[in-house]
């Protein structure tokens, strides 16, 4: 057998060579294992347990850059794949639905070799950000290589100034703020978050604060680079601190870690639920305003109105991903920051997801709301767990969006109807 990658936007996994009938249809970038000498010049190839033939001219060497922007209902989940294989988790959702991804994509039910995530990003630490990334830390067949926050925690109620931790005199800055483990010993944590610190304290996985001057994460690939633009900390009494920005969620949001990926000529940024006000603490530093232009844009917040119009221009995306849910319904996205983010495009055929959109092409009702409480109530100590949890994810895969580039174009995708064809767009030329 022998690797190759799809090197058109699709390609059809043909049932025979004469290429009458499909078998399902290839994304740019998918990894195939082909074998034996063309035959009407395509050759035989498998892709996760499905066998067919691929056209020969569609298939190259070198892997793509992978963006799978996960649907996980009201939250944010994503996962990507780099040319040289590495694994980076940004966010998990409230649920168990990432679980149900890497079940999916990797076959966790299977036997074989355990699963490395080479970067796993707390960009803060709301529900719908953590919750769903305690499961997939604790799975014995996920190696978490590396764990990256925004420095805030979150606290019982009444034993600090705010859940976030005391105040300054003024009430301007947030003077709590942790690095590793060791900072928040004997602190009263939490219920999520001494969750989250009890599944990171028995994995092992080193656990540091990011900010805007931590600069470049290396994560062992050297056709990336991981540059971090946010948080923009301030400083009390010579250490670091946060704005206070005017309540706890619009501080734990506005904090969030901000980060730019490279590859090549393409860029990409992921912001967490930035809002309004730490968008604009980020412009107020040059250095990080100037390097915020990017081909791709994971959109902050889910499409919240709360959203500083500048900070978009400075992005002038080209393929944006709005990541919502319907439940609860918090009216995401709304429609000024779908116009907002097309406006400022740097396209004249912008490229606007939403997975909650998305989602919906496929009819709601009971067979979906018992797939989410499957998924919820899963037991992840169960035999049949990661069996379960791929199948029930795969009825959620029309919900995802696909982003891919070999560092010069980009290709874009959702699944329609959770079948064999997509919904494409590729190459897209770099703007």
């Amino acid at each position: 057998m022998t690797i190759r990658y799809i090197t058109s936007r699709t390609s059809p996994l043909y049932k025979l060579s004469t290429g009458q009938s499909r078998e399902m249809v290839l994304l740019f970038g998918d990894e195939v294992e082909t074998s034996g000498t063309p035959v009407n010049k395509r050759l035989q190839a498998e892709f996760r347990d499905r066998k067919g033939f691929v056209p020969e001219s569609y298939l190259g060497n070198r892997p793509a850059l992978e963006m799978y922007f996960i649907d996980v209902g009201q939250g944010d989940c994503t996962f990507i794949v780099t040319p040289n294989r590495k694994k980076i988790l940004i966010d998990g959702g409230i649920n168990k639905r990432a679980l149900g991804f890497l079940a999916w994509k990797y076959r966790l039910d299977k036997d074989g070799p355990s699963i490395d995530i080479d970067l796993m990003v707390l960009s803060h630490a709301d529900g719908d950000h953590i919750e769903g990334l305690i499961p997939i830390i604790r799975h014995p067949k996920v190696k978490v290589r590396k764990i990256v926050h925004n420095g805030i925690a979150t606290f019982k109620d009444g034993v600090f100034d705010t859940t976030l931790g005391n105040l300054d005199a003024s009430k301007k800055l947030l003077i709590a703020r942790h690095d590793t483990l060791d900072d928040l010993s004997g602190l009263a944590l939490s219920d999520s978050f001494d969750r989250w610190r009890q599944a990171v304290v028995n994995k092992g996985a080193p656990y540091n604060s990011v900010d805007s001057t931590t600069g470049v994460i290396d994560i062992g690939d050297p056709d990336i680079t991981i540059d971090v633009l946010g948080p923009r900390l301030s400083v009390y009494g010579g250490k670091p601190s946060y704005r206070w920005l005017s309540g706890k969620a619009p501080t734990i949001n506005g904090h969030s870690v901000v980060l730019k990926l490279n590859y090549g000529d393409v860029s990409a940024i992921f912001s967490g639920d930035l809002n309004s006000d730490g968008a604009k603490n980020l412009l107020e530093d040059s250095s990080i305003a100037s390097r915020l232009s990017s081909h791709v844009f994971k959109a902050p917040h889910h499409g919240s109105q709360d959203f500083y119009y500048p900070f978009f221009e400075s992005i002038r995306p080209q393929l944006s991903v709005i990541s919502s849910g319907d439940e609860p319904d918090y009216g995401h996205p709304r429609a000024v920051f779908i116009g907002a983010i097309g406006h400022v495009s740097r396209s004249t055929m912008p490229l606007v997801f939403s997975t909650e959109i998305a989602a919906t092409f496929v009819e709601a009702g009971a067979k979906e709301n018992d797939t989410d409480k499957k998924l919820e109530d899963l037991d992840t100590e169960a035999p049949d767990a990661d069996s379960l949890a791929r199948t029930l994810f795969k009825r959620r895969l029309h919900g995802m969006i696909n982003v891919r580039t070999d560092g010069k174009s980009l290709y874009a995708a959702r699944r329609v109807a959770a079948g064999s064809w997509w919904e494409s767009y590729g190459p897209l030329s770099l703007a």
